[in-house]
């Protein structure tokens, strides 16, 4: 079965979905930008997402190889859910290494890890990474957002002469991402404070 689905929080809201279509008797086979097939399933299967697209290609590839050693099944997917260019680069001056410059060869559009287990586990149990993770998402939509503000800011001053459709569609896109990105930061401040207690 092949299904077509975009997230709003595409970071946590995949992990819900892949989980309920487990409930159901679906197993994820396979994953290309919007698109995810499935075969039937008597087994049930626990799925985890994380987000990979800051970190470098190296310390990723560690990262899925040691996954699969241990027995899990992983699936990559776009946080840029509509985008099907077929090369790709973006700057992401937030990212470690060369995920500062993601392409099409690297990281780009790979920027979701899913990790596909026959137990139910998390991939993060401690505080600190906890914490870790949601800064990574907050920095990941943040960047978004200070784009589409410098777009928003060009388009009210006119210089594009952009008609008033676009500048309301590219409204609600900030603000979906202010959104996200306070959600997410929000997240971080909760952690990261648990992680300190936790050390004492």
């Amino acid at each position: 079965m092949r299904k077509i689905k975009f997230f709003k929080d595409p970071i946590s809201d995949i992990k819900t979905w892949l989980n309920d279509m487990s409930d159901i008797g679906y197993r994820l086979v396979g994953v290309r930008n919007f698109i995810y097939d499935f075969e039937k399933s008597d087994k049930k299967y626990y799925y985890e997402t994380q987000f990979i697209g800051y970190d470098p290609t190296k310390e990723n590839n560690e990262y899925i190889d040691m996954l699969n050693q241990s027995g899990k099944k992983v699936y990559r997917a776009p946080i840029n859910q509509g985008n099907v260019n077929l090369i790709k680069f973006r700057l992401r001056p937030l990212a470690k290494g060369d995920a500062k410059f993601a392409n099409t060869f690297g990281g780009y559009n790979k920027e979701i890890l899913i990790v596909e287990s026959e137990k139910e586990e998390e991939l993060f149990t401690d505080y600190s990474d906890i914490s870790i993770q949601y800064k990574k998402n907050r920095d990941s939509y943040l960047q978004g957002l200070v784009v589409f503000a410098i777009f928003l800011i060009i388009s009210m001053l006119d210089i594009l002469n952009i008609h008033i459709i676009a500048i309301v569609i590219m409204s609600i896109i900030f603000i979906w991402l202010l959104y996200l990105t306070l959600k997410n930061h929000q997240n971080y401040i909760k952690y990261n404070k648990l992680s300190k207690i936790s050390e004492r």
